[in-house]
């Protein structure tokens, strides 16, 4: 009697032309075949004998359908690099637009920063950390 309580594979042979391993799936709570060729499959195991067979030629029988859809994914995918290529390689429309309202911006924020002078303000909002003192003058609070 085999006992396997490890997520280990243990070798089992091979059956139509793939390699099993048999583990054990200590999240699930469940034994594990593991098919091995090209590409890895794992087939839950239940309890009936013949049911498990049947579960094992099933995996095995959806591979070339799987094939297929892994080919038609890669002529769509492949479709889709040449659009981005394509798309890539043309002129933004909007360039100009783009660098006159970023330069724009920086004259804004230039002019927005003129009033600070010297002041930096660390964690942002300066008038919570000071305590108003009736009578003291703004320029007996600045540095």
């Amino acid at each position: 009697m085999l006992l396997i309580k490890s997520p280990d594979g243990v070798p089992l042979g091979d059956y139509r032309g793939l390699l099993m391993e048999l583990s054990y799936d200590g999240f699930s709570k469940e034994f594990v075949v593991t098919l091995k060729g090209s590409n890895i499959y794992h087939v839950p195991l239940g309890t009936d004998i013949y049911g498990n067979i049947t579960r094992i030629d099933n995996e095995i029988e959806k591979i070339p359908d799987k094939l297929e859809q892994c080919r038609e994914k890669l002529e769509s995918l492949k479709g889709q690099l040449e659009t981005a290529k394509v798309e890539a390689k043309k002129e933004f429309p909007k360039e100009k637009e783009l660098s006159e309202k970023v330069a724009r911006l920086g004259e804004l924020n230039a002019l927005l920063d003129m009033d600070k002078g010297d002041r930096v303000l660390l964690d942002g909002d300066m008038a919570e950390d000071m305590e108003v003192v009736p009578g003291r003058r703004d320029a007996e609070l600045e540095r």
